[in-house]
């Protein structure tokens, strides 16, 4: 079966700087506290070791999320996401980071879609100044996201803000709301407040779920697979969050959940090859 990883994050200089590689054993240590093993890739980073985990489980293409620079995990902006790509066109995309707080940033947008962003990555409880998703000078850059069909990656869970009120699904909803033909894709799922995450999701048809590094393996698991198999069939999207989960288990672990065949094809491959239009069938 063929497969997309929606997001990750491998060992080349667009995330080599960054704290998730810099300080690798509080990496290692997130890995095990989610219940995986960490592979060789993982314990000695190593891009051929990835690419050639990625080949062993089925991988044939990755999302490479580019970060605005930040003061709480790095960052190095879009050149070096755009640079990995153009190195393995043939299997990794990017998606280009926008600072929805900068002059100019709605005008970015267009180009940055021109240059080969399949999605603009939006993360204000992150940003050196934490905002909500639902921040009113942020609007600027919805409305240029929806008006040429440009998905956002908006971060809406996990380790999203300096506290659990930046997961606050309320306000992804807001945004969906606002934006009904703006597809918004939930990275990290809004965990750990899943089921209102879902809820969100449930409601509005313009809403995305890609849980990554917080699914499977912790709580809230079964709602999310409960998801999949109901309502969100044609927008849940795989994810490894590579290196915080290894590549071939989280794949096993979702063949683990026994979906029905058309399911698990949308999840693992045709709804991000639709999303991002990696594939012209």
């Amino acid at each position: 079966m063929r497969i997309i990883d929606a997001r990750s994050r491998p060992p080349v200089p667009a995330f080599l700087a960054d704290r998730t590689y810099v300080n690798l054993d509080r990496t290692l240590r997130n890995v095990h506290a989610r219940g995986w093993q960490p592979t060789a890739s993982m314990r000695e980073p190593s891009l051929m070791g990835y690419l050639a985990e990625c080949a062993d489980a089925g991988i044939v293409r990755a999302g490479l999320p580019a970060r605005v620079p930040n003061r709480w995990w790095g960052g190095q902006g879009n050149e070096p996401v755009f640079d990995a790509c153009a190195q393995h066109p043939d299997f990794f995309f990017p998606y280009a980071a926008v600072d929805p707080f900068a002059v100019g940033a709605a005008e970015e947008i267009a180009r940055l879609r021109e240059r080969g962003a399949r999605a603009v990555v939006l993360e204000p409880g992150i940003a050196d100044e934490p905002a909500y998703v639902d921040d009113p000078a942020i609007r600027p850059v919805y409305e240029a996201c929806q008006a040429i069909g440009l998905p956002v990656l908006l971060m809406g869970g996990g380790e999203t803000g300096p506290d659990l009120t930046f997961s606050d699904p309320a306000r992804f909803e807001r945004v969906a709301i606002d934006f009904p033909d703006l597809p918004l894709v939930n990275v990290h799922g809004g965990w750990p407040l899943t089921q209102a995450a879902l809820g969100v999701a449930f409601r509005r048809p313009n809403v995305w779920m890609l849980p990554d590094v917080y699914f499977p393996g912790l709580p809230g698991e079964p709602d999310y697979v409960l998801a999949m198999r109901t309502f969100l069939a044609d927008r849940f999207l795989f994810a490894t969050g590579y290196p915080f989960c290894p590549v071939d288990a989280t794949v096993r672990r979702y063949l683990s959940f026994d979906l029905p065949g058309d399911v698990l094809a949308n999840v693992l491959y045709g709804n991000a090859a639709r999303l991002f239009g990696l594939d012209p069938r």
